[in-house]
């Protein structure tokens, strides 16, 4: 069973208390989209909930589906981000995709034993079986990558991408899986995320107070809560598996409604 060592334990705080919480500036970003009345961000936040609870409920009952989409709604989230943040209007589902693959493959490829392990703790089963997939995922984001060169031979954007996404493999390489992911996931994705929300609220919302207010209110509760929860899984489970549990599956049913929020709503609307 997969044991957390020092520096992925501090890995799992850095993603609990800074990259779990970038999702906090949803009330910024429903602010954004017209959610400013309490009765409409009242609405937006009970619907946030039951997005959440559903996905967690769905977790229980089916892990490997769950797993297999959470996988899959990363690649597409991250991918977006890097898309966005590059301010490129065209091929945007080339470079969505190669980007998304990177972290996520390169982590499985560089640790592949430890990456199913983590993945046992999350689905609950054995889900080595996928291993031998692993080969046809590859093979799709060696195709994209390919692609993605052609495009940087005449986008220039995109030869920073490719330098981007290089740097990211070396690093996930010579860390182990949690650390890669939570450097990757804190101090990328978090950041492009962080700075395009606070650009534009800065420019389009008034009341600023609102968005620092609301930001750590859902803060706060998404730290309260996963204490909670690690508190209770502890009781039946090892320290590890509650905390990984928690900190996964958390994302997991975070994800759904941010991504709904913020791919498919707001980048429609600010991109």
């Amino acid at each position: 069973m997969y044991e957390l060592s020092t520096l992925s334990l501090i890995a799992l705080c850095l993603v609990s208390f800074i990259g779990v919480p970038h999702g906090s500036f949803d009330g910024a970003v429903a602010a954004l989209l017209g959610f400013q009345s309490k009765k409409r961000f009242m609405l937006f936040i009970i619907g946030y909930i039951l997005i959440s609870l559903a996905v967690i409920i769905f977790w229980i009952n089916f892990s490997i589906i769950a797993l297999n989409l959470f996988i899959l709604m990363s690649i597409v989230h991250f991918g977006l981000c890097d898309w966005s943040n590059m301010k490129i209007k065209i091929h945007k589902w080339p470079i969505t995709l190669t980007h998304g693959m990177n972290i996520i493959f390169g982590v499985i490829f560089f640790h592949t034993h430890e990456s199913f392990e983590i993945f046992k703790y999350l689905s609950n089963e054995n889900f080595t079986y996928m291993k031998n997939y692993l080969i046809i995922c590859y093979a799709f984001y060696i195709f994209f990558l390919i692609y993605y060169c052609f495009l940087a031979i005449h986008i220039q954007k995109l030869r920073w991408g490719l330098l981007e996404m290089l740097l990211v493999l070396i690093v996930i390489s010579l860390l182990d899986p949690l650390t890669g992911f939570a450097l990757y996931f804190c101090f990328i994705h978090t950041f492009k995320h962080v700075k395009a929300i606070l650009a534009d609220t800065n420019q389009y919302l008034s009341n600023k107070r609102f968005v620092y207010t609301s930001t750590a209110i859902f803060t706060a509760l998404t730290w309260i809560g996963g204490c909670v929860t690690i508190i209770y899984l502890s009781m039946n489970v090892s320290f590890d598996e509650s905390f990984i549990k928690t900190v996964f599956i958390g994302l997991a049913a975070l994800t759904l409604p941010h991504m709904t929020l913020v791919d498919f709503f707001y980048r429609k609307k600010f991109n």
